[in-house]
Parts: C-alpha cells; sequence; structure tokens
C-alpha cells in the first residue's frame, strides 16, 4: 500500500468495507483496504447471522427497504450458496387472530419478492409443528416463511478474498491512525498492529467505512464529524439438547415492546436473539449484561418452559451503526444507509444492514467514480464469492472424499460450507497429514483443518482471529475457546 499511489483507501474491514473494496476492484480503481482489528471484528461478525429479505419493516411501513432486501438476498443466495442457506422459520400461534397479522405481512412480503422468493409463507399443521419443534409445550399451528442463515464473518472474508483476487490490497490488524492532507484528504498513515510501524498510503480518495467507528475516523480529518447512535443487539446460546427445535422460531419477547426474538439451529446448538437497545459505552467490546440475558431466556422459556440460565453456553453483543439525530427507541430508526463527502477527499457511508452490503458499496463506488471522474458500471451482482461450482455437485465430491479419509459425518459438506472450491485443498491437507482431519475440540464440529486453514487461507494472525471469527467456537463453547487462546 506504502509503495502505491492509490485510486481509493478505505477504513473498515467489515461487510460494507469489504464490499466497497470488491466493488472497486472490479471497476478497475486501484484499491487498499485497512483492518485496524480484524475482518468481521466489529458488527459484521456479531449480527444474527442471517441475510434476510427485512420482513420487520414491514409494520414500518418502509417497502423499498424490504424490496432492496429481498433483492439483495437472492443475490447473495446466487453468488454464495455455500454461505446463505435457506431456513425455514417457523411461527407458531395457537388462535387465527394472532397469525392474521404474519398472514397479512408475509402476503405483501411475497409479492414484493417478484419471483426471487425462496418459498411462499403458508400455515403449518400441528402435526408439522410438533415433529419440526419437538420442544414446543404445546400443540399449535405455525406461520412459515424462509430466511437465508449464515456466517457473517465468513461471507465478510470471502467478500475480502474476492476483493484480493481482483487486485484489491487488504489489510487486517492495519489501523488507520491519521488521514494526511490539508484542504482535501488525500490518504491515511497506517499502523501495522503486529510490528508497530507506520507508513503514508496516498490515495484520492479515502472512504470511511468504519461502522460504529466511523465518528472516530471523521473526527480525524474534522471538528465536526456526525453523530451515529449506536444500539446494541445481543444473542445467546444455548447448551446442545437445551431447546428442542429443527427449525428457527420467532417468539414474541416478554418486554411488551413488539419486538420478537429468533431461535435458530446451528451447530448442534440453538441460539436465540436479539435485543435493540441505546448504547453509549464502550465500543470495543460491548457487554452482554444481565438484563440482556434475562430478555432473551425469558422469550425462549415462555415457548421452552425448561430453558435457563444455566443452559447457556456463550453469547456475543454487536452495534448497529444507526443514523443518530432521532428520537425514540432505537427499534424505531431506520437501517437504511447515507454517503456523504465531509471534508472533500473523504467519503463517508453509515448505516446498512448486512444483506444490503452490496447494494451500499455499489452506492458508495458510484460516489467515488464521479469524484474521481472515471464511471464504470457495477459488476458485484455477478461475481461468485468463493464457489464456482454447483453446490450440490460439490457436497456430493466432497462427501465422498471425506468418507475416503474415514472423517466424521458430514465434514465433507462442512468443508464446503467453510471453504467452498477450497474444499479440495482441506482434503489434500489431511490426506497428507490424518490428524488435521481429527476434532479441533471433543465435543465440537471444528476440525484441525480449519485451524490450519485459517491460518494459511483465511488471513487469521491472532488466536482471536482464529477462535472468534475463523472457527467460531468461542460461540460455540466459550469455556473451549478461552482454552485454545491460552
Amino acid at each position: 500500500m506504502a509503495e502505491s499511489s492509490l485510486d481509493i483507501l478505505v477504513v473498515g474491514g467489515g461487510i460494507t468495507g469489504c464490499g466497497i473494496a470488491l466493488d472497486a476492484a472490479s471497476r478497475g480503481f486501484s484499491v487498499a483496504l485497512a483492518e485496524r482489528d480484524d475482518f468481521a471484528a466489529g458488527t459484521s461478525g456479531r449480527s444474527s447471522r442471517m441475510v434476510h429479505g427485512g420482513v420487520r419493516y414491514l409494520p414500518q411501513g418502509d417497502l423499498a427497504m424490504v424490496h432492496e432486501a429481498l433483492r439483495e438476498r437472492a443475490v447473495i443466495l446466487g453468488l454464495a450458496p455455500h454461505l446463505a442457506r435457506p431456513t425455514p422459520m417457523y411461527f407458531p400461534a395457537a388462535s387465527a387472530a394472532a397469525r392474521l397479522p404474519w398472514r397479512v405481512g408475509l402476503t405483501v412480503y411475497d409479492a414484493l419478492a417478484a419471483g426471487r422468493n425462496i418459498r411462499r409463507h403458508r400455515t403449518a399443521p400441528p402435526e408439522e409443528v410438533r415433529r419440526a419443534i419437538p420442544g414446543l409445550d404445546r400443540e399449535v399451528p405455525a406461520v412459515v416463511y424462509h430466511e437465508c442463515r449464515t456466517d457473517d464473518a465468513r461471507l465478510t472474508l470471502e467478500v475480502a478474498r474476492t476483493a484480493h483476487l481482483l487486485g484489491a490490497l487488504v489489510a487486517n490488524h492495519a489501523e488507520v491512525v491519521a488521514l494526511n492532507g490539508n484542504d482535501r484528504v488525500s490518504g491515511g498513515r497506517v499502523r501495522d498492529g503486529m510490528t508497530g510501524e507506520t507508513f503514508d498510503v496516498r490515495a484520492r480518495l479515502v472512504v470511511n467505512a468504519a461502522g460504529v467507528w466511523a465518528d472516530r475516523v471523521q473526527a480525524l480529518a474534522t471538528d465536526a464529524p456526525r453523530k451515529l447512535r449506536p444500539s446494541k443487539g445481543v444473542h445467546v446460546v444455548f447448551r446442545p439438547g437445551a431447546v428442542l427445535t429443527r427449525v428457527a422460531v420467532v417468539l414474541p419477547s416478554m418486554s411488551h415492546d413488539g419486538r420478537f426474538v429468533f431461535l435458530v439451529p446451528w451447530e448442534g446448538r440453538v441460539y436465540a436473539g436479539t435485543t435493540d437497545s441505546d448504547y453509549e459505552g464502550d465500543l470495543e467490546d460491548p457487554p452482554v449484561t444481565e438484563e440482556d440475558l434475562d430478555y432473551v431466556v425469558a422469550a425462549v422459556a415462555t415457548t421452552f418452559p425448561s430453558v435457563g440460565r444455566t443452559d447457556v453456553v456463550a453469547s456475543w453483543a454487536g452495534l448497529r451503526p444507526l443514523l443518530g439525530g432521532a428520537t425514540g427507541t432505537t427499534a424505531d430508526l431506520s437501517r437504511r444507509h447515507a454517503v456523504y463527502e465531509s471534508p472533500p477527499g473523504l467519503l463517508t457511508i453509515t448505516g446498512g444492514k448486512l444483506t444490503t452490503y452490496r447494494a451500499m458499496a455499489e452506492d458508495v463506488v458510484n460516489r467515488a467514480g464521479v469524484i474521481l471522474g472515471r464511471r464504470v458500471p457495477c459488476r458485484t451482482a455477478t461475481i461468485p464469492l468463493g464457489l464456482h461450482t454447483e453446490l450440490g455437485g460439490a457436497f456430493a465430491s466432497a462427501q465422498t472424499a471425506a468418507t475416503s479419509l474415514g472423517l466424521p459425518s458430514g465434514a465433507g459438506r462442512r468443508m464446503v460450507e467453510r471453504f467452498g472450491d477450497d474444499w479440495t485443498e482441506a482434503i489434500r491437507l489431511i490426506r497428507d497429514d490424518p490428524s488435521l482431519g481429527e476434532r479441533a475440540v471433543d465435543g465440537l464440529p471444528v476440525l484441525k483443518v480449519e485451524l490450519e486453514l485459517a491460518r494459511t487461507r483465511d488471513m487469521a494472525l491472532t488466536d482471536d482471529d482464529v477462535v472468534v471469527r475463523r472457527t467460531r467456537i468461542s460461540t460455540m463453547d466459550a469455556k473451549a475457546a478461552a482454552t485454545l487462546s491460552g
């Protein structure tokens, strides 16, 4: 980066920053990205892990937001089918009156999908619901619709890797500590977090995609940065067997705030969330408070009465970078994004959501093209993210190879879901060293080869990079993660 004169320097390695780097590189701009911690270390690795169509925005009447989310969900499903997996969502309700608002809203939802829907919503009879949710405390029908489950950190990483393959220079653990220039921002000073060395990076335009830290980055160049209003979202993970469900479940919160808690099966466990509350504390590591835990567990316990706080094995908290200046609760704030140039040479993007990252990046690079005097059409709707073959064929080939090596059931499918085309590299490494086919931690599905590829393929530089974001061990079992991190 320091040896080049760039068109664009992107600050922030979340899903938006990585998406901007990919979009810019694919249009022929010279671009670098600097992330002070790790890719997806902030909000992008602490979300609900859903690529969703925005059904929660229907009651707010934000049909444009729903339409955009549905469109982008379909795009992501096409670009990364190994990372965005369709998931049925069940809303159990005994009375027709309770189901009616969902049926009405989802009818609009299906219409807005306009041929891009995964499946149309329907009502499941009580006997089907009992099979899908064995732990349900009552025999009731349910409204069923579909969303996509993902690993948000891995999706972010694959966007970063694809940007790199197209020529972008990307670096994690590289903090922009100053913005250079006088009347116009013309690059930044970057500190290597592993060595402490600093470098000046020249760029015609700097893009601030630092998420909840965007105010801090903008403050490097102006005394009057715009103010964000962070909103905290908390998720908790329950031990295997605590919540008996084969499908995602939508439950009303017990706080009478009109919100819902989502239960999602994942890696032999179930996680639940999320909260939505104003936050004014430390941006680096927002805490999961007793109140947060009570909010989520109470919602789950109403339908699964045997579940309690002792069943929680891990949790995470993330901060939404919502646009400030509004009154009312954070749940009522728009998830739309905003792009503005202030001061000259510094383009900042705030707001938005995981599902619409590609559209946000397109908006930013369109603006950058105008500023830089080079308008090139966006190409990212057709650039695959880590998988270039048909998903079913990849699953079949990988499972055959995994079985021949005596690996655990489902290991081949897991390698495709984690590494896309590079499942072949995972299998090769295990063939050369059979110990890499063993489990990294007893009782968890993570194989030792994943720890190896986290470093060699996925740019992990620290233990936290590996256990928190590359393998997710920290949110499967917090105690096991602490052991691996030393």
